[in-house]
């Protein structure tokens, strides 16, 4: 466990220097604006009942069809161009075990000190990671009509896949498991495509997973 810690800081530590320090102003800037887009984001719209599209028709799922979901990008070129994410920074040296006890880890540091930060969002993603199920009414998971897909991207060696918002908001999920993520939703994150490194068994049962999730109900949902 200590081995894993010592790994984990050291990465972050790493990350950091190319990014915002810890408890700087900018970082303490950047959090306040981050957290003031998600009010408004949770303020402008009114909970209704979600429409998903009756036009959009999903192809059957051969693997061929499968693959056209993926974008093959090098997320190291492509890291400029995304939200600084204290997680994602460390997820490349994770494989799921390392995933369960860094969040056990987290856990335990925050027991008796108030997480702030940086450190709040690294436990907030974590508690989402391995804390919530398909059937969770979170109010962070209303209102999906009205986020904007920046990219969904997965991590192989760690089994997460990461959806991105416009208002720079990373949502983290492990592959194998059902988040209360709207049809609506699913069928936008496909449309986008998933951005891997390369192709694999990981990323092709994903794109298959969705595509069951979203056709579960058929036009009847």
């Amino acid at each position: 466990m200590k081995k894993l810690y010592d790994k984990v800081q050291e990465s972050i530590k790493d990350s950091f220097k190319e990014f915002i320090p810890m408890d700087s102003e900018k970082e303490k800037q950047m959090l306040q604006e981050r957290d003031a887009k998600r009010l408004l984001r949770k303020r402008k719209v009114t909970v209704t009942e979600e429409q998903p599209s009756k036009k959009l028709k999903l192809r059957t799922e051969t693997i061929d069809e499968l693959r056209n979901y993926l974008r093959i990008v090098d997320f190291e070129k492509s890291a400029q161009d995304r939200a600084f994410d204290t997680l994602w920074e460390i997820l490349h040296i994770l494989d799921r075990q390392d995933l369960h006890h860094l969040y056990l880890v987290v856990q335990d540091y925050y027991k008796h000190i108030p997480p702030t930060g940086l450190g709040l969002i690294l436990l907030g993603d974590l508690t989402t990671i391995w804390e919530t199920s398909a059937t969770s009414n979170d109010d962070f998971w209303k209102n999906q009509e009205d986020w904007e897909i920046v990219r969904w991207r997965l991590n192989e060696s760690s089994g997460v896949h990461t959806l991105e918002l416009e208002d720079g908001t990373m949502i983290h999920m492990l592959t194998e498991r059902r988040y209360p993520l709207s049809r609506e939703l699913m069928i936008r994150m496909l449309d986008h495509g998933m951005e891997v490194e390369e192709e694999s068994d990981i990323a092709i049962t994903l794109i298959h997973l969705f595509i069951l999730w979203t056709t579960e109900d058929g036009d009847d949902s």
